[in-house]
């Protein structure tokens, strides 16, 4: 069965990629927060199963558009007729429909380019369509409020479970085993952007976090991400950076390509 992050909270196993979270609402509905890479449907529907109270979930909460966050969208959109919600400037207009952009990252060579020719293509079976795309901060469901954090992609959003003391963050940060990371500069689209995003977010974030990648932070998460915010950017020619850089991206490629198991 899925970890219990708090009572309400559930992080699934079997999914590749991003962290995929259930939030069980005031309403007593489920929503589930990104998806992972392609292929992990499956393994959500499963674990969905699994959950007390015999429910499906009505919405999905993209934190962003990346692939290794939506790769499994389009597939969960289809099974259980879900309203996707995910930031507006991560989209754009397909047959008048606004569906995810194919976002991969700064770092990838052909971009830009595979993304115009994509965006003049028909949808392809795997295109997913965004129900509801967000402009600045709103409350989107009861209990849970939608809050933009620009700069990792355009329109990154972070989601917030006031009650529970609850933040579903995505990229904003990276859990690792010793400590939170920042994405490296080279992954975001506007890294100047990005940094105000976390800072302003991390002025009033929650005691508990719940990243796209790295385990859930269940202690002091606004402490730490404040801490983090706090510090400059180093030099990226720095010998013991390169180094804690190279220990760091090993251990989360490793995550990142291999299905989430029980511990």
């Amino acid at each position: 069965m899925a970890d219990c992050v708090v009572p309400g909270v559930w992080w699934l196993h079997g999914t590749r990629g991003s962290n995929v979270f259930v939030i069980e609402l005031e309403d007593n509905r489920l929503a589930l927060v990104d998806t992972g890479f392609a292929g992990s449907a499956d393994a959500i529907i499963q674990e969905i199963l699994d959950l007390p109270g015999d429910r499906t979930p009505s919405h999905l909460l993209l934190t962003h558009a990346h692939v290794d966050h939506t790769g499994s969208a389009a597939a969960l959109r289809k099974h259980y007729a879900l309203e996707v919600i995910a930031g507006a400037d991560d989209t754009h207009q397909l047959d008048r429909r606004a569906v995810i952009n194919d976002a991969i990252g700064r770092t990838h060579p052909g971009r830009r380019i595979s993304r115009a020719l994509r965006r003049r293509a028909r949808p392809a079976a795997t295109t997913t369509v965004v129900d509801r795309p967000l402009e600045g901060e709103q409350q989107i469901l009861p209990g849970l409020r939608a809050v933009p954090v620009p700069g990792h992609t355009p329109g990154s959003y972070c989601y917030v479970d006031d009650a529970r003391g609850v933040a579903f963050v995505g990229d904003l940060i990276i859990s690792h085993p010793d400590t939170l990371a920042r994405p490296m500069k080279l992954t975001n689209t506007n890294d100047s952007q990005f940094l105000s995003s976390l800072a302003t977010f991390a002025e009033d974030a929650p005691a508990i976090g719940c990243p796209g990648h790295g385990d859930p932070v269940l202690n002091n998460f606004g402490d730490q991400l404040r801490t983090l915010a706090a510090l400059p950017r180093r030099s990226p020619f720095s010998p013991s950076l390169l180094r804690m850089r190279a220990r760091r991206m090993a251990g989360f490629t490793n995550r990142i390509s291999r299905p989430r198991t029980r511990d």
